[in-house]
């Protein structure tokens, strides 16, 4: 795992350290790095847990299925991460099943969990926060690296409403969007100074600086790593803590933790 620092030129003063895509794997290397770095502001835009190994997932299962046995290492890493820094967390797509009950509980380690809404940055008032959450799933297919069914989501149903309000907000905004691909869809137009997303894992195989595949975007995709600059503001996206891709390793494309 790296340290990849950016550098965005504009007010406030504020550090934000960009964990993503973690997928429940050991997180001792991230929190050792965030315990060293000190940020101001810890932003994790999703996928931390992964509903896919839960044995009792079925074809249409709503949202809100059982997941207590995969939240309990997410909890604690969450606990960490509040003691060091104010931690928001949004939904990723290996989210959309968890339920109000779980939201609650990862809440009570002191990490806001931002579903479509947002928050004041504590001891900040100037800097909001705002979490888009995934689009909740529309169809399913069958998986064929796992047993079982693969939940697919189209973008358009992402609940993108509240972002009206949001953008008319007089404060520098931050927005934690787990899937790159929705920046030029919904938000590269929008007057939101700093969009934090993950998802695209680098792209899995990185060649001459540029991923191979991200899903949501497929082959050559554009949004897989760095910062990438609109008329508005900034989407910055980070490689992600982990690999979920079976048979398809992580080439020229190490791990990150990404400060700004």
């Amino acid at each position: 795992m790296r340290e990849t620092f950016y550098h965005i030129k504009k007010d406030p003063d504020i550090s934000i350290a960009l964990v993503s895509d973690l997928h429940e794997k050991d997180p001792a290397p991230v929190l050792g790095s965030l315990e060293r770095q000190m940020p101001d502001l810890i932003a994790i835009p999703g996928d931390m847990i992964n509903w896919q190994r839960n044995p009792h997932w079925r074809i249409g299962m709503p949202r809100g299925r059982k997941l207590m046995s995969h939240l309990d290492p997410f909890l604690e890493i969450a606990a960490r991460c509040a003691k060091i820094a104010p931690t928001c967390f949004s939904l990723g797509n290996h989210e959309w099943m968890v339920t109000q009950e779980e939201i609650d509980l990862i809440g009570q380690t002191g990490v806001v969990v931002l579903d479509n809404k947002w928050v004041e940055m504590p001891g900040n008032p100037s800097v909001i926060v705002g979490g888009l959450t995934s689009a909740a799933v529309t169809d399913y297919r069958r998986n064929p690296d796992k047993e079982g069914w693969l939940a697919v989501a189209d973008p358009s149903a992402a609940d993108t409403s509240w972002l009206d309000e949001f953008e008319r907000q007089d404060a520098y905004k931050v927005l934690l969007c787990h899937h790159p691909e929705y920046w030029p869809r919904f938000l590269k137009n929008r007057k939101i100074d700093l969009v934090l997303s993950g998802h695209a894992h680098g792209g899995q195989i990185r060649l001459f600086g540029r991923g191979l595949y991200a899903p949501g975007q497929g082959i050559l995709p554009r949004y897989t790593s760095g910062v990438h600059f609109g008329p508005c503001g900034a989407l910055v996206v980070s490689r992600g803590l982990a690999n979920t891709v079976r048979g398809v390793p992580r080439l020229f494309n190490p791990t990150e933790v990404v400060y700004l």
